[in-house]
């Protein structure tokens, strides 16, 4: 588990996650001022990646000409498995013997396989020692400049760097960040767009406490999900996966006027907040509902509003996911119009909490991506690039492109 840091009067670790899918933990030992690397994948289970190179900066490269490596290059250890390559010099490696080529140059590299200075063979799991002098440290090493290469021998090769999402509290706990707030892990969340007339963002956050909170939203002004149309938000309607915890539930809210909760049996909170008709027709009755503020916008006209539902035994986003959210909505019409319609509208939490819309993961990318730029750049005989080059098919994604070019790779 990432997160903690673990200190004694002799040793001192920290763990730091890799890439997105797959996910490597690296884990750096410091023991009598030397560093000990560990690589493995975060899930055992999964199908298991064949680690081909890691890659990293110090932050003081004096201290290079002496960094040494154990085992030594090409000696095998119990497991069969070797450092096959290994480099330290500022700013310099950024490959494997096989060609494979990074986005950026590191300050040391090392390779691994099971054949001399090779990168064949399946290494799924390693450990190496840096030495120099017992005179090393986890400060000697910038945490955030961590790659792995992965898969490198076959099409499928990848490179997994520092997932700052994950790893903010390990690395600012480690690093002795002033705020506090570098121990808190994010809540779990679930976000999601319940689409109509009026587009209505839903954010369903796991808190500390084992509470739910809802914050709701309605989509406006230059939101690029704003459909032109607005509305009162009156109320929201859900079901749960187990029809058990319905007996403990509480909500609270400050626009929260009313709630109710029966498996099965909520369709109506009274003062035309319902969805009676084509909803509940095609889905069934909800367990719960919630009302917000008072009917039509004269008295208010709640665009945004959070509540918190709270059990005692505790909730969790899994309670939610794939199941039904309704939202009723009154006062509807374009912004600056006339506003007399009403809207009945229904969505989910994604299974496993996914956001459909959750950007291509920047904490890794495809080796045969920095190839395709590097032909290009070959190819161009120094003219700019077309601006649409790479919206096409098989085009790189625009962080590779971006990294190859802070670089110099690319420009």
């Amino acid at each position: 588990m990432t997160g903690d840091v673990t200190e004694t009067p002799e040793k001192e670790s920290v763990k730091i996650t890799l890439g997105c899918e797959p996910r490597i933990i690296v884990t750096v030992t410091e023991t009598d001022g030397n560093l000990m690397f560990s690589l493995a994948p975060e899930d055992p289970d999964a199908e298991m990646p064949d680690l081909d190179g890691f890659f990293f900066n110090v932050t003081d490269e004096s201290k290079l000409d002496t960094l040494t490596v154990f085992p030594s290059v090409n000696v095998e250890n119990s497991d069969g498995l070797k450092v096959t390559g290994y480099e330290a010099e500022a700013d310099s490696a950024d490959s494997l013997s096989n060609g494979a080529t990074l986005t950026e140059q590191y300050d040391v590299g090392v390779q691994f396989g099971t054949t001399d200075d090779s990168t064949e063979g399946e290494v799924n799991e390693i450990a190496f020692t840096l030495y120099s002098g017992g005179n090393l440290s986890l400060d000697d090493i910038d945490l955030e400049s961590f790659a792995a290469v992965i898969n490198s021998d076959t099409e499928d090769g990848l490179v997994l760097t520092t997932n700052d999402e994950l790893n903010e509290g390990e690395i600012e706990s480690f690093e002795g960040d002033s705020n506090d707030d570098g121990d808190k892990e994010d809540p779990d969340t679930c976000a999601f767009t319940v689409e109509g007339e009026v587009n209505v963002e839903v954010i369903m956050s796991e808190l500390e406490d084992g509470s739910i909170q809802f914050d709701l939203s309605v989509l406006q002004g230059d939101d690029p999900d704003a459909t032109g149309s607005i509305g009162d938000l009156r109320g929201l309607f859900f079901d749960v996966a187990d029809e058990g915890i319905l007996e403990g539930l509480t909500i609270t809210g400050d626009d929260v006027t009313r709630s109710e909760f029966e498996a099965d049996g909520v369709t109506n909170l009274g003062q035309g907040n319902n969805l009676n008709g084509e909803i509940v027709n095609e889905n069934g009755a909800f367990d719960g509902g919630v009302s917000f503020g008072t009917p039509g916008a004269g008295k208010d006209d709640i665009q945004e509003t959070s509540f918190i539902l709270s059990h005692p035994d505790g909730l969790s986003l899994a309670d939610f996911e794939g199941q039904d959210i309704g939202l009723r909505l009154t006062s509807v019409g374009e912004e600056g119009g006339d506003r007399d319609g009403s809207l009945k509208l229904i969505g989910q939490c994604p299974p496993g909490g996914d956001d459909p819309k959750d950007p291509e993961c920047e904490y890794q990318y495809e080796l045969e991506d920095v190839m395709k730029l590097m032909t290009m750049e070959e190819s161009e005989d120094d003219s700019a690039p077309e601006e649409d080059e790479d919206d096409g098919p098989g085009g790189p994604p625009a962080h590779v492109r971006a990294m190859l070019e802070e670089h110099g790779v690319f420009a």
